[in-house]
């Protein structure tokens, strides 16, 4: 939608990207999950689990390859303006929330913070949720912006404890936590940037999305750990780079991470 601060005109964008992810898929052959930072269906979420941009917005663009394992994902600010989600603290009325890992014809979310032990890979996976924080005007589209606030912020402090407790107590080398916001948007939380930058039990990358660009430049540094911003996607803006982050454990236990980019000439060139 041109009207949404779009400037990506087609989905040509989007499905080169989806046609890079499944050669990159098929190249590696044991893909164990999809990592989805959120704001899933521009410009305003789905309303229900039976909402058609399901199919047309993801499946068709994905195909069943590329969903024959699970797609972790969080909620974006955008995914929350039309889904029953942001105006009642019943998670099961929530459009996004499956819990069903065997169920591919959604997103898994068993909860808008939750997290997926791997120790077949000496991994963990950590999905936040950061919206009250990351866009504190997020309520006003919704249709409760007097309950909403409330609800939101108990999700917030919901997310920070599955933030807290997992890092103390994981015992998984490697960690993956992703919200849909990138770290430059908690620079001044100390309580959040500084429990990353201090942990030494664990090899931690974070993935944000919300900026439409995929890079590790443009984001807070959690040295000696890695910040990425993964959001694009190609779905809706162009803020930078177009593609994909790809993660891989080696036999030693220690996790990889490198960007799979598309030409930018395709997703970014200019409306004449």
């Amino acid at each position: 939608d041109a009207k949404i601060h779009a400037n990506i005109m087609s989905r040509q964008c989007q499905e080169l990207i989806a046609l890079r992810m499944m050669q990159k898929f098929t190249e590696l052959g044991d893909v164990k999950f999809v990592i989805n930072v959120g704001d899933s269906f521009y410009p305003n979420g789905v309303s229900s689990t039976e909402d058609p941009q399901w199919q047309t917005k993801w499946r068709d663009i994905y195909g069943t390859h590329l969903r024959s394992v699970p797609w972790y994902s969080v909620y974006g600010n955008h995914d929350y303006h039309l889904d029953p989600c942001a105006c009642t603290e019943d998670t099961s009325k929530c459009a996004q929330i499956n819990g069903d890992k065997s169920d591919k014809s959604r997103f898994f979310m068993p909860g808008t913070s939750y997290f997926v032990e791997h120790p077949d890979m000496n991994l963990e996976v950590v999905g936040l949720e950061f919206n009250k924080i990351g866009d504190p005007n997020i309520c006003h589209y919704t249709p409760c912006p007097a309950s909403c606030p409330g609800i939101l912020w108990k999700r917030y402090l919901a997310g920070f404890g599955v933030f807290n407790q997992r890092l103390d107590t994981s015992q998984a080398k490697n960690m993956v936590i992703f919200s849909h916001y990138p770290t430059d948007h908690f620079a001044n939380m100390p309580q959040l940037i500084g429990k990353m930058k201090g942990d030494t039990r664990h090899n931690i990358v974070y993935l944000g999305g919300h900026r439409h660009s995929t890079d590790n430049t443009s984001t807070f540094p959690i040295w000696p750990h890695q910040s990425w911003v993964v959001g694009g996607g190609g779905g809706l803006s162009c803020d930078g780079n177009q593609g994909f982050l790809v993660g891989e454990i080696d036999w030693n236990d220690n996790m990889h991470v490198y960007p799979v980019l598309v030409d930018n000439n395709v997703c970014c060139a200019k409306k004449r």
